[in-house]
């Protein structure tokens, strides 16, 4: 934190995973709920955001080498606590899956979804694939590197459904007028927080303060309700 304060720029890793991230093609500025949770936080403090291209898988390597300070849109898992720290949700995720033929209506529970015969895309390394692969074991998995790419998948007819959290599968589904969400039962669900390195001690607890700040204001309601339409 002393060195944020000092250079006045925090490094934040940046997955192309819409709506918590897109790069602009044109600016190549970047855009989302994270980079937008990210300029509220630390413009407050005269701070500028600096963004570092990553993904889901590499994450938690990227903050341990210093190629960032923190990343937005990581999950907290034990695992992923071994190697690094986590800021407070800044909101809950719920798992989700979206279809686009009828089949899709008979998969609302998730042990009718823990079949051979039901096929699954997801993109890899993400933490809503690794807890959803736990409890479907027996399902059939596609694993691609990006978003589109799962969604091509489904598009193709190469699978009956796509597994994510409930704002990426939201947001497809009101850019494209197509698909059934659904969020299985029982409920399972996912804290979004902001990942930094263990010892980052000082950079955690500010960020805690705030996240809570903001929450209060209602200025992550805000940022939320811009990029997610609800189901």
């Amino acid at each position: 934190m002393a060195r944020i304060l000092t250079e006045k720029v925090v490094r934040i890793g940046a997955v192309e995973a819409f709506p918590y991230y897109r790069r602009d093609l044109r600016t190549q500025g970047w855009t989302g709920i994270m980079p937008d949770i990210a300029e509220l936080m630390f413009g407050s403090i005269g701070v500028r955001c600096e963004y570092v291209t990553t993904d889901w898988g590499t994450a938690a390597a990227g903050l341990q080498a210093r190629r960032f300070d923190t990343i937005g849109g990581f999950n907290a898992t034990p695992q992923r606590a071994l190697a690094a720290g986590f800021s407070d949700a800044v909101a809950q995720s719920r798992l989700a899956i979206l279809g686009l033929t009828a089949r899709v209506n008979t998969l609302r529970e998730w042990s009718a979804l823990n079949q051979a015969s039901v096929t699954i895309a997801a993109v890899d390394g993400a933490s809503t694939t690794r807890l959803a692969q736990n409890f479907l074991p027996n399902a059939s998995w596609t694993l691609v590197r990006t978003n589109d790419a799962m969604t091509l998948e489904m598009e193709s007819g190469r699978v009956d459904v796509v597994l994510s959290n409930e704002p990426t599968l939201s947001l497809y589904r009101s850019q494209r007028g197509q698909g059934t969400l659904a969020v299985p039962t029982p409920l399972r669900a996912q804290p979004i927080n902001f990942g930094m390195r263990l010892e980052a001690l000082d950079l955690q607890r500010w960020m805690n303060v705030a996240i809570e700040y903001f929450r209060i204001q209602g200025a992550l309601d805000e940022i939320w309700s811009k990029y997610v339409t609800p189901a």
